[in-house]
């Protein structure tokens, strides 16, 4: 294996911070303020045995070093992010590293941004959403790695009860970028008026228009979503209120599409018990750059082209005894019955879910466990999560941790598993010991083992070592989900912020 290109790569980029550690504070009395951050990181995998989305697997590294750069003086920042990725051998990649599709050297971020008490603006790549996401939702997910963001402008007009949004520019999705291995050139542009209400109500409505990339055969698709947005916080100082109406219309491989997504949410505030009731009823409603809301946990995947239902959370903070418990149910189906085009019936899935935190003394303790249910597909989902803290001696903690989600189907099982061992001591660092499996049926369980030692010497500097190996597979943050790569090798990573 040639290791000698990753490793003068990682050294060349090392060398061009070397001049930004000489910056002190001395910036600030001069009226502007250089800060940024440098990322190194390098992996070994060595995988044991090939899965079977990727049977020609082999042993190769990867660095990938990321430096940004940003410059703020008065109500101006500029700023950039450069990126260099090297593999050893691109085509031993694994197909579920999100990483493998981008350039060698690539400037992943650029920008100028303007920000005053009326007026903001910013040209180069930036991040954005309207609403409740049923329009347009393009954000970054660190716990996923999704940061595409868009390449154009955007700005925004705040008046005293008036909000006024414009945006336009070029976006690609990483996951399709992935998938089928070239570019998504795709184009959005948008806007968003909100207007602020008296008694803290508020009314807005939004307007997208993308062409997006076809998959098959090649050329172009138009996708058109306008939304209406209402609602209000703190009325009557214990309920808030909103609603969003979207319909959208794709055209694809010269046919219209229509479809529509509505989302209507309540919370009620009595005492120690807030009650949150939402339903959602999405058609036919699903494009790249749209992200509804799930009206469910935000670790657990959801389908938004097709489904209907309710949701009932109810939580507790009882700060008497340090707890708070919470609960929720939901019914969700499809529009489809019997009568439907092919004959099929809806698809009605059931899921409940109750968890705790609890903090006593020493102890914080937080689980939950989730099911979910369809009883047309004679499919049942459950997810399980426990993590206890205890403090010990003069800034100690240990750390016991254990997640695993298993599906169940009239044909596979698939359950997974990971637990977690770690002792952190505050603010040097922590090292954790791992243990996961991966069980499928009619393929077996596989076992991975895994220490990492994190060391914080200063504020500003984070030194990370992993080795060993983790299965991968299903794994949701924030109302996303993608299909992690499974790993086992040696992972080190350097972040310096300055």
């Amino acid at each position: 294996m040639n290791t000698s290109r990753p490793v003068l790569a990682t050294i060349a980029v090392l060398a061009l911070t070397l001049p930004a550690a000489a910056q002190d504070d001395a910036d600030q009395q001069k009226g502007y303020r250089i800060f940024g951050q440098l990322t190194s990181e390098v992996e070994l995998n060595w995988p044991d045995e090939c899965p079977a989305y990727h049977p020609g697997c082999g042993d190769y590294t990867k660095v990938k070093q990321l430096i940004s750069f940003n410059v703020e003086w008065s109500k101006i920042t500029v700023g950039a992010q450069l990126e260099l990725l090297v593999f050893s051998d691109a085509s031993l990649v694994d197909p579920l590293d999100l990483d493998r599709t981008h350039d060698f050297l690539e400037l992943r971020r650029y920008y100028v941004d303007y920000q005053s008490d009326r007026f903001s603006g910013r040209l180069g790549t930036f991040f954005s959403s309207f609403g409740r996401g049923l329009s347009l939702y393009v954000q970054k997910n660190e716990a996923l790695g999704f940061d595409e963001p868009i390449h154009g402008g955007v700005a925004r007009l705040t008046l005293e009860h008036v909000d006024v949004t414009v945006l336009g520019g070029r976006v690609s999705e990483p996951v399709l970028q992935n998938q089928y291995d070239r570019e998504f050139e795709d184009e959005l542009y948008g806007g968003r008026v909100l207007v602020r209400l008296p008694f803290d109500l508020y009314l807005g409505g939004s307007v997208v228009s993308a062409t997006l990339d076809r998959f098959f055969p090649e050329g172009t698709d138009e996708t058109d979503v306008w939304s209406v947005e209402a609602g209000g916080t703190g009325l009557w100082g214990v309920l808030d209120l909103s609603g969003e109406w979207s319909e959208i219309e794709k055209t694809e491989n010269d046919r219209a599409k229509e479809g529509y997504g509505r989302y209507f949410s309540a919370t009620a505030y009595v005492g120690p018990v807030s009650i949150l009731a939402e339903y959602k009823d999405y058609y036919n409603f699903s494009y790249r750059y749209n992200e509804p809301p799930n009206a469910g946990r935000a670790d657990e995947k959801y389908e938004h082209d097709d489904v209907k239902g309710p949701r009932l959370l109810v939580s507790a903070d009882i700060f008497s005894i340090g707890s708070i418990v919470h609960a929720s149910y939901a019914d969700f189906n499809t529009h489809k019955t019997p009568t439907s085009p092919g004959g099929e019936g809806g698809n009605r899935s059931v899921e409940w879910y109750a968890g705790i935190e609890q903090l006593l003394g020493p102890v914080y303790f937080t689980g939950s466990y989730f099911d979910r249910d369809w009883s047309d597909l004679d499919k049942e989902e459950s997810h399980t999560i426990a993590d206890f803290h205890l403090t010990v001696g003069g800034g100690g903690e240990i750390i016991v941790g254990y997640d695993q989600r298993l599906e169940n189907t009239e044909y596979y099982r698939l359950e997974t598993t990971r637990s977690t061992l770690a002792y952190s001591q505050s603010p040097w660092g922590t090292v954790s010991l791992r243990y996961s499996f991966e069980d499928i049926s009619r393929e077996g369980k596989k076992d991975f083992w895994g220490l990492e030692v994190q060391y914080l010497p200063k504020p500003n500097l984070i030194l990370t070592f992993f080795g060993g190996g983790d299965p991968g597979g299903l794994v949701c943050a924030g109302g996303q989900c993608r299909i992690e790569p499974r790993f086992e090798g040696y992972r080190a990573n350097v972040t310096w912020r300055f």
